[in-house]
């Protein structure tokens, strides 16, 4: 963490990372229906800003909402009145209370001073001398601020998600999984195997003390951030990422992609066509590619996101499948193979998509679970006689997984359950994901048969 920079003077016009930050979080806590990603809002507050003040804004803002359930609790216990406070001031003590509580490498000093002086600008004197007198007190008090607190007020979630996840997966599980969005993932890397020497490029970076992900991937999972020549690392990894010799991918996805290319294999599918069927940023059908697998159409009602995956596919020097900008329902062709990495709540990626705190409820979660079934129901005929669909998501929600599938198996004599896993995130703030295997059988079931 880098120490924050000394009080700016009250005629300089130049913003600081926290005054982008308190831009940005007004922005989501305002107006949580709006589905602007994060990083988007980021970029766009932070254009003015130096390298390191764009990193603590991104601290910032990620820390506060992941954690403005606890925060929150914790300015309560210290106010006569939270009620009267404005949501400008709230989100400012929110802002000092992460820095204060959870931040290490900040002069408490720092935090206090430009907290209060923003405060002085933006609402007067009074409420300044109040932003102080708290700030300080928890600079203070911050060894016994905390109490006993519920899984949801502990690691903020929504109560009905901490309540559904300790009735599906139980409270351990619940517990973990809690815990686990607490923080960012460490970046993960994919190596293109397609291209010359990836073997070495693996071993090279595992050797560097990056961790093994799967039998193609690396993670900076553990590795201390003020390591010696960390800032070459990160230069030389932005080249590789440019040249095509390497790709971000989360781990929870390069693991799942591992096992769909081990499945088709055992298939002796890897010359048959597969349809991406939600290919969104084309994530794992560039993966699928590079291991040979015939990736023959991918699409997705998002023409944005379609221009992002020709880019990935032309930087990494793949096979450029046919690509359309349409929805499931309105594809004509069938395939042997189908990928349908479905629209989901998300509730797996809230590490490192925090805002989905609140921007997800449970009216949202019963829309995405019936359009899952639609998106089922559409495909399905599209699935050749004794071929195979992958059905992912990246939800931790029974009802959008097993019991999904488990209510289309029943509802469909012709189709047959070959494999389910969940992949639990193994390093902290990775994604949880779930795919499950569906053949279809009929007259020429048999030749394919796992």
């Amino acid at each position: 963490m880098v120490e924050k920079r000394k009080k700016i003077p009250q005629n300089d016009s130049k913003k600081t990372a926290r005054e982008a930050a308190l831009e940005v979080l007004h922005q989501v806590f305002r107006h949580p229906e709006n589905g602007t990603p994060v990083p988007v809002l980021l970029a766009e507050k932070t254009a003015s800003l130096d390298v390191r003040d764009v990193s603590l804004t991104s601290e910032l803002v990620y820390g506060v909402l992941r954690r403005f359930m606890l925060l929150d609790t914790v300015l309560t216990s210290h106010l006569r009145r939270p009620a009267a406070l404005s949501p400008q001031v709230r989100m400012l003590l929110r802002l000092g209370a992460l820095e204060l509580l959870f931040l290490d490498g900040i002069p408490e000093r720092a935090t206090v001073n430009e907290l209060v002086e923003i405060a002085r600008r933006r609402f007067g004197q009074r409420l300044s001398s109040l932003v102080n007198a708290l700030l300080r007190a928890l600079a203070r008090d911050k060894e016994t601020v905390f109490k006993p607190l519920s899984l949801a007020e502990g690691c903020s979630l929504p109560p009905w998600l901490a309540e559904l996840w300790g009735r599906q997966y139980g409270a351990e599980k619940a517990l973990e999984f809690a815990h686990n969005t607490q923080t960012g993932p460490a970046p993960c890397w994919r190596v293109n195997t397609l291209r010359p020497g990836s073997g070495e490029l693996l071993a090279e970076w595992t050797a560097r003390g990056y961790t093994r992900v799967g039998d193609f991937g690396f993670s900076a999972f553990g590795l201390p951030q003020n390591r010696d020549r960390a800032g070459e690392e990160r230069t030389l990894l932005e080249i590789l990422e440019r040249d095509g010799a390497l790709t971000r991918q989360g781990a929870a996805s390069q693991l799942l992609v591992g096992d769909i290319v081990r499945v088709i294999r055992e298939a002796a599918f890897e010359d048959v066509p597969l349809w991406d069927a939600c290919c969104g940023r084309g994530g794992k059908s560039t993966a699928l590619l590079e291991q040979g697998i015939r990736v023959a159409l991918a699409s997705d009602p998002s023409a944005f996101r379609l221009e992002d995956f020709k880019k990935s596919v032309r930087r990494l020097g793949l096979p450029m499948p046919q690509i359309l900008c349409l929805p499931v329902q309105d594809v004509a062709d069938s395939f042997p193979l189908i990928l349908l990495d479905v629209p989901c709540s998300g509730t797996g990626t809230l590490g490192r998509v925090p805002e989905l705190r609140l921007r997800l409820t449970r009216e949202k979660l019963e829309r995405v679970v019936r359009l899952q079934r639609e998106i089922l129901e559409s495909v399905w005929p599209k699935l050749e006689p004794g071929g195979l669909l992958f059905y992912a998501t990246c939800a931790l929600n029974k009802e959008e997984n097993e019991t999904q599938i488990q209510m289309f198996l029943e509802g469909h004599h012709e189709a047959e359950g070959v494999f389910q896993k969940y992949y639990f995130p193994f390093f902290p703030g990775q994604d949880a994901m779930f795919l499950s295997v569906i053949r279809k059988d009929g007259a020429e079931a048999e030749k394919f048969k796992l």
